[in-house]
């Protein structure tokens, strides 16, 4: 029940913290240019409307539609939640997390079904028309369906927090907020939630209180303050690192190990959020608009007129309390270290606990993971990889969300309410698990690890290899000038799929369905990885099409689209067994220089590719 309640929220807020940017440009004009705004401006003003109206929806559906059908499911979600902005006299950003991911499922259910069903010379034909018509089925279900259900739930939702206002009762939510908020649900409360109904109350008097109470970042002060003045150990060195990455940052997640690792302390930021709330209730303070990231900037950034000082007492009132509520708990338990809540090993392998596994090869990618692969695991990869950048390892370090963590990671980094969901993911990586970004013993063991095999490959190596230490397959027979084409004209995304499984087969690497396997594959998720570079491969059903293991390279110098992205270089993998781990290192390494990398994508020499791919 715990991981389905967490892939909601996490299907909630991966529709909109791709769009923070144009909520925030949407706050900074609301607040500059109202009529009770900082500078007020009739002209200026006249985008706020229509921005809320028409550009917040729009963004949400289309980034929901292309996460289920990518590029065509953005497009019939536009299409869709037009009717839903028409059916309703609100803003419709709940209508638009409803209808977004529902066009991209009517249309993805579509394409399936018309797979191999449509004559040559018909398809983009088909694939306009089924857009247009379909796309205008959802527009009517949410005119006349979505709209209306939508705006009654939120002017129910609204007269409830008006009800729960005007007899005192608000400050309750905080024994919702914060165990959600741990339980890495913090965004999905905020923008799934608090965000639409916090948006109608600020259209109607310019300022709403539901903006503040998930990201005020003082109950969580709170409780790092306490750490750092009671506890001991790594608990109290890495505290002050996690005060300023949470206050400063906005990124809450950082003290969430620090609640966990003593349950007890919850009663702390529940307590602190309560009294921050109060506060703005008898003082009718709130902001302008959504603060995202919840930092102390963000939220100052968002004060209305005159109210900033107000605001920003909240915040006080709330890191007080907090501390004044945690500051015992801590100081009896004397907590020595940040623990993650796991087994000692701290090492998780299919969302199973056991002894880290023996890679096959060294480490050389890292992801870190969190829920939506934007805050903490972006801080978390950027410290380490500045840790580890005087070793010359190599390792390449990055971060993602924790449900679409690209296949070929070595090593996945996770918190440990991430760590199944981690698991499940990438079920061929080693998950480790840690409870503090900042100061963790397996980030020290990690770190360990990559320092050693860094100087195991600098040691002179003997003039006799064993055989033990020889690939299962030679580069050389794993891609060969036969299985590179440069200068390719742009094509669709399945159809660039389809020429690298065609070119497999032709290589003898597959049979003649693998290539069919690579696009399903492509329709359960993505394998763009990034820099412009996408590695289409088979489900693990097609194996058995896999007749020994080889990369082909495609070179599309002007892009083929994988989403929100465009690769040039496409390169489709076959790996017997689990030797496309092998082969998904081997390109990784030889693309970390980033001049070859961009010679990669334009030259027309397709030795130069060969060269430097067959390492």
């Amino acid at each position: 029940m715990k991981e389905r309640i967490q892939r909601f929220g996490k299907s909630l807020s991966s529709m909109v913290m791709p769009n923070i940017g144009a909520f925030i440009a949407w706050g900074f004009i609301t607040a500059l240019f109202i009529p009770t705004g900082w500078w007020p401006n009739a002209s200026l003003g006249q985008f706020v409307e229509p921005m809320l109206r028409y550009l917040l929806p729009l963004l949400i559906a289309m980034t929901a539609g292309r996460h289920v059908a990518g590029d065509r499911g953005g497009v019939i979600a536009a299409v869709a939640v037009m009717g839903v902005i028409l059916g309703s006299d609100i803003p419709m950003f709940i209508g638009a997390m409803a209808i977004g991911p529902f066009a991209g499922w009517v249309i993805r259910s579509f394409d399936r079904w018309a797979e191999g069903r449509i004559p040559a010379g018909f398809e983009m034909l088909v694939n306009n028309f089924s857009v247009g018509i379909l796309g205008i089925v959802c527009a009517l279900i949410g005119f006349y369906a979505v709209g209306p259900v939508v705006s009654a739930l939120t002017v129910f939702l609204s007269a409830g927090v008006s009800l729960m206002i005007e007899h005192g009762l608000l400050p309750l939510v905080a024994v919702f907020i914060e165990p959600a908020k741990v339980l890495f649900l913090n965004n999905a409360i905020n923008h799934g939630i608090f965000s639409p109904i916090g948006i109608e109350q600020a259209r109607q008097t310019g300022q709403s209180i539901m903006f503040l109470l998930e990201t005020n970042p003082g109950p969580g002060l709170g409780v790092l303050l306490a750490y750092w003045a009671f506890a001991r150990g790594a608990a109290r060195s890495s505290a002050p690192g996690a005060i300023v990455i949470q206050f400063f940052g906005g990124i809450h997640e950082i003290y969430f190990p620090y609640v966990l690792m003593r349950p007890a302390i919850i009663v702390a930021p529940i307590v602190g959020s309560a009294a921050a709330i109060l506060f703005y209730s008898l003082t009718g303070t709130g902001l302008t608009a959504v603060a995202s990231p919840g930092s102390i900037i963000a939220v100052a950034a968002m004060a209305p007129k005159g109210e900033t000082l107000l605001v920003l007492a909240g915040v006080v009132v709330a890191a007080a309390v907090s501390f004044f509520v945690a500051a015992p708990i801590v100081k009896r338990a004397h907590l020595e270290e940040v623990k993650p809540v796991q087994k000692p090993n701290g090492t998780v392998i299919g969302g199973t606990s056991r002894a880290p596994r023996a890679l096959e090869g060294p480490i050389r990618t890292v992801v870190f993971a969190c829920d939506a692969g934007m805050g903490s695991s972006a801080m978390g990869a950027t410290r380490f990889r500045k840790r580890i950048e005087p070793l010359g390892s190599g390792v390449r370090v990055t971060n993602s969300s924790v449900d679409t963590i690209p296949e070929g990671t070595d090593v996945v980094v996770c918190q440990s309410q991430l760590s199944q969901r981690a698991g499940k993911a990438a079920p061929a990586s080693e998950v480790i698990v840690i409870g503090n970004f900042l100061s963790d013993p397996a980030l020290d063991g990690l770190y360990g690890r990559i320092e050693g095999q860094t100087r195991a490959s600098e040691a002179p190596q003997s003039e006799e290899v064993p055989a033990a230490a020889t690939p299962a397959a030679p580069a050389s027979e794993m891609l060969t000038l036969q299985g590179i084409r440069t200068g390719l004209a742009p094509v669709g995304k399945e159809e660039a799929i389809r020429a690298a499984g065609a070119l497999l087969a032709a290589c003898g690497y597959v049979d003649g369905k693998y290539a069919e396997a690579m696009v399903a594959r492509e329709r359960v998720a993505t394998t763009y990885l990034g820099m412009g570079i996408a590695i289409p491969h088979g489900t693990a059903e097609a194996k058995s099409r896999i007749r020994r293991s080889g990369i082909v390279v495609m070179q599309y110098p002007e892009g083929v689209d994988f989403g929100e992205e465009r690769a040039q270089l496409v390169i489709g993998i076959a790996g017997a067994g689990d030797e496309h781990i092998e082969i998904l290192a081997r390109v990784t390494s030889a693309l970390e220089d980033e001049e070859v990398l961009r010679r990669l994508k334009t030259t027309d020499d397709p030795r130069y590719i060969l060269e430097k791919l067959a390492i």
